[in-house]
């Protein structure tokens, strides 16, 4: 069963998600791997087409998500000060200070 991306109120069954869950390191290498293919000159414009538009999707997909989160109370006060600064490291995959 295909239900529109766009279905607010769809969560996947246990049928339909994959019982090997792919980490967040895996995701971001993936994402690494495309944008480099999609870049690569060596690459025809066809492939580099095929990555771009798998990049786009994704990005789509992902802003139409964050987008129906709602954030709540202000951004952490070191946090910001970090953001404002420059030195928020854009590749951190973990939320917890412990895991850095």
């Amino acid at each position: 069963m295909r239900v529109p991306c766009s279905s607010f109120f769809y969560h996947p069954s246990e049928e339909t998600m994959p019982k090997n869950k792919v980490s967040v390191e895996d995701m971001l290498a993936t994402l690494q791997e495309w944008h480099s293919e999609a870049t690569n000159f060596r690459n025809d414009g066809y492939v580099q087409a095929g990555y771009r538009e798998k990049l786009n999707a994704l990005h789509a997909r992902v802003v139409a998500i964050v987008d129906t989160i709602e954030t709540t109370g202000k951004m952490d006060t070191r946090l910001e000060e970090e953001a404002k600064a420059g030195k928020v490291n854009p590749w951190r995959t973990s939320i917890r200070e412990e895991d850095e």
